[in-house]
């Protein structure tokens, strides 16, 4: 009975993916004996506690920047410097 309520709260969707992210969704639901589904459903929602979290920080930067610009101290250039913006 408890897996018929999971399974309405489940929606099947389509999409297409790039070969190479296929295989390692694939590798990595071998590896931890789970299945695709519980891979991308707990990626997503690593990436949204992430998310707000980037956000904030590049907020705070955009507003020490303008508030003073060019007069950043070595800390706040430091942090700026460090953040991998290629990294989502």
């Amino acid at each position: 009975m408890s897996k018929i309520r999971q399974q309405d709260k489940k929606e099947k969707i389509v999409t297409i993916l790039d070969k190479n992210i296929v295989r390692k969704i694939k590798d990595r639901s071998y590896k931890e004996g789970r299945s695709i589904s519980q891979i991308i459903q707990d990626a997503i929602l690593k990436y949204e506690d992430l998310e707000p979290t980037k956000l904030e920080l590049r907020k705070s930067a955009v507003n020490r920047f303008c508030s003073k610009p060019f007069n950043l101290n070595q800390s706040d250039i430091e942090e700026l410097l460090i953040e991998d913006y290629y990294e989502q």
